[in-house]
């Protein structure tokens, strides 16, 4: 069954970065269905997409992220904003090499390996492809959602975000902790929401495809960050 990752998740990943419209609704809940009533496997993502998200909370932090993957190969571009505070990096695996580039400085710092605590970003791409379900019903994703929300999961009616069609799907992650996730007729999250003590954390997804051309230098960090300065820890 497909792994949840939707609430408490993306309440971590929101804090991570930072540290560093839609319509309709009230519909009442639908009746939920239970995982021994789907058979469906959820989709799988292509070797290649790209998306782009933007993050905010009820305290007045945000930011945005574009995210390329192909083959092995990764880039995260993000920026945020904290207490007025403005930052930003790249984040770039070539497949050897890891790399932080930040323009501020004009700095990369060079890693040995694919280290994904360099990339925060790539944190929250890993919600939004478990989020990914492809083709099937709404009854496989709600029972998904079922298997990770310990107090519930209902289907909340049907909305509109950004002009796609989406399924609104709540869960009761105990504790307080409430998400609303809508996901698109093609099967990928557009839009999460989570409430927890009185604070509300959204990610909104937009700009998606899936089996883009995806050019080679985007991966090049020499073409990314011309000129910067390189700090190589390979061998340390």
């Amino acid at each position: 069954m497909k792994r949840f990752a939707m609430s408490g998740l993306a309440i971590l990943l929101v804090g991570i970065m930072l540290a560093m419209g839609c319509g309709g609704g009230g519909e009442e809940a639908q009746p939920t269905a239970t995982p021994t009533q789907v058979a469906e496997q959820p989709g799988e993502l292509p070797d290649s997409y790209q998306f782009s998200m933007e993050f905010s909370d009820s305290q007045g932090n945000s930011g945005e992220m574009t995210f390329w993957v192909k083959g092995d190969k990764w880039r995260t571009d993000w920026s945020g904003s904290q207490a007025g505070y403005q930052s930003e990096a790249k984040f770039i695996y070539d497949g050897e090499y890891a790399y932080m580039y930040t323009p501020e400085t004009n700095q990369v710092m060079k890693f040995a390996s694919d280290l994904d605590l360099s990339n925060p970003g790539a944190q929250y791409a890993e919600e939004w492809k478990d989020g990914y379900y492809g083709d099937v019903s709404d009854a496989t994703i709600l029972a998904g959602f079922q298997a990770g929300c310990p107090g519930g999961a209902s289907i909340s009616g049907d909305e509109t975000v950004n002009g796609y069609p989406c399924t609104k799907f709540t869960c009761n992650a105990g504790g307080g902790v409430v998400s609303y996730t809508w996901i698109t007729e093609d099967g990928w999250p557009i839009k999460t929401e989570v409430t927890e003590n009185g604070n509300t954390y959204t990610t909104e997804f937009t700009d998606v495809n899936l089996n883009p051309s995806i050019a080679d230098s985007t991966f090049d960090i020499e073409a990314v960050a011309p000129g910067a300065t390189i700090i190589d820890t390979t061998g340390m």
